[in-house]
């Protein structure tokens, strides 16, 4: 008779505290695999890029790392996950699986389906586990936001006992079959422009964040350049794992009673709850990955123009904020929150773009890649769910206030480095003679604006209402705010209007 073991599959969520799957397989007391597998079909995604592997494998080495003083590691396999299980089963004899639940992209509910057929069909127990405060076959907000309180801010986190562990490796010719080809090598090479991924470092971007960067959290959240030290940066972190929703809300809380922290982490604690409440929405309804909210935006008239998009995806829109977010966002991962929404409204508004191509994009360069906020967020900036509150942000208005000095433009656009302002927000505007004298002649150095922003914003948005003020659409909210809305805040926003 083959062997019995159980399983524990990793997917996002790489640490070894807080892991109810883990803590539940050592009760379990089986041997287990700790498993995780860099899925080729996951990787070739076009919401993905090699900057997200390269941060997944970072985290598994480092969890290695914290592994090694109980015996045992992750078994990585560059594998799908559905063939390396079948061939575990055909060699061993799996009684359990252990994991979390995960609110992923289509492609990893599919997979989640045949894994979960497979299961069934080989009498195999799998269990999971809520991480994010996120309630699957949701049909309303009812009791939402108690639940979430309850799993995320009062809940004790999972004591995790390593050293009761049984770790169990599959004999090497079963692991040659099932570990598939060496990765590319560009994920296994740290990326000295990237924040680098593992648990150990993720607490130490939250404890600065706690105990230092924060103090200036609220005031310097949207500024480009000042919101890089500023804000927290562990988006990465919860969204591979390793550290919990539930670790970083707690440890912030405890920092609010030190004079100077209370408000600043008042409102930090309020957008890791807002992250739920997004990740929430895509479980409810997976198709905002593919469709708008709001039906009746399916027939709203963007296109995909080519050399619109390309300029825009760049970074050579000749408008500067712009260009340098984008060009920060591919060199780095990163830009603030209200910069994406400047690039999300100035792409499907100014340059009226398909918002799925925008999507794609975005969600590409952006390092903290959260399939339940990202389509949750994009459906909202691009004016698809009829009834938040429309915002097209200003390109040259945000570079005045966020940008006063010039820094970040002048860091990401060395075409402009010695424009001066205020001409540094709209270089097009210069004389020829000031052109000249400042180095960068328009259309030469520096791209002409491809639209004229103003005239374009107005054009798109009057055509835009046109579709949101029908009856249809206005007939859609109704049900939209029942599936989606908390309660509390539907009353808030229906007062507004």
């Amino acid at each position: 008779m083959n062997q019995n073991i159980n399983i524990v599959w990793l997917k996002r969520d790489l640490r070894i505290t807080d892991h109810a799957p883990l803590q539940a397989a050592i009760r379990a007391g089986q041997p287990t695999i700790l498993l995780f597998c860099f899925e080729p079909s996951l990787m070739v995604h076009p919401n993905y890029d090699v900057r997200h592997w390269r941060f997944f494998w970072e985290s598994l080495e480092d969890m290695q790392a914290a592994l090694k003083p109980y015996g045992c590691q992750v078994l990585i396999c560059h594998n799908e996950v559905l063939p390396v299980l079948q061939t575990l089963q055909e060699k061993y004899d799996i009684q359990q699986i252990f994991s979390h639940q995960e609110t992923g992209v289509k492609l990893t509910f599919d997979r989640d389906v045949a894994v979960k057929k497979f299961c069934r069909n080989n009498s195999i127990e799998w269990q999971e586990y809520d991480q994010d405060g996120v309630i699957r076959g949701l049909k309303n907000r009812k009791d939402w936001v108690q639940y979430w309180r309850k799993v995320i801010t009062t809940q004790a986190m999972v004591k995790v006992e390593m050293s009761n562990f049984q770790s169990f490796e599959p004999l090497y010719d079963v692991y040659k079959e099932i570990k598939g080809d060496a990765l590319p090598e560009e994920i296994t090479i740290a990326h000295k422009d990237f924040q680098k991924g593992g648990t150990s470092i993720a607490w130490r971007y939250l404890k600065s964040f706690t105990e230092e960067r924060s103090k200036q959290y609220m005031k310097q959240i949207s500024k480009p350049a000042l919101s890089r030290h500023s804000c927290s940066r562990i988006s990465p972190y919860v969204a591979v794992g390793c550290v919990s929703l539930r670790e970083a809300y707690q440890w912030a809380k405890m920092t609010m009673d030190v004079p100077g922290f209370k408000f600043q982490q008042k409102n930090f604690l309020s957008r890791l709850r807002w992250r739920s409440h997004f990740m929430q929405k895509l479980e409810s309804e997976w198709q905002i990955e593919f469709e708008p909210t709001n039906k009746v935006f399916k027939v709203l008239d963007r296109q995909h123009d080519a050399p619109l998009f390309e300029a825009w995806a760049e970074g050579r829109t000749g408008i500067p904020m712009v260009d340098a977010n984008m060009r920060c966002l591919i060199a780095t991962g990163y830009t603030n929150f209200r910069m994406r929404a400047m690039l999300t409204t100035f792409a499907t508004f100014t340059l009226w773009q398909d918002w799925k191509s925008v999507s794609k994009h975005l969600s590409r360069i952006f390092l903290d890649f959260e399939p339940g906020i990202h389509y949750g967020q994009m459906q909202m900036q691009a004016g698809l769910t009829g009834y938040n509150t429309l915002r097209i942000y200003n390109p040259y208005i945000q570079s005045e206030k966020n940008d006063t000095d010039g820094d970040f433009v002048r860091k990401w656009v060395p075409e402009l480095a010695n424009v001066p302002v205020p001409h540094l927000y709209q270089p097009h505007l210069m004389t020829e003679m000031e052109q000249t004298f400042h180095g960068c002649i328009i259309g030469k150095d520096y791209p002409k604006p491809i639209v004229n922003a103003k005239e374009n914003n107005k054009k798109y948005r009057d055509h835009y209402w046109q579709y949101r003020s029908s009856p249809d659409a206005k007939a859609e909210v109704k049900e939209i705010l029942d599936l989606h809305c908390i309660p509390n805040d539907e009353r808030k926003s229906t007062t507004r209007k």
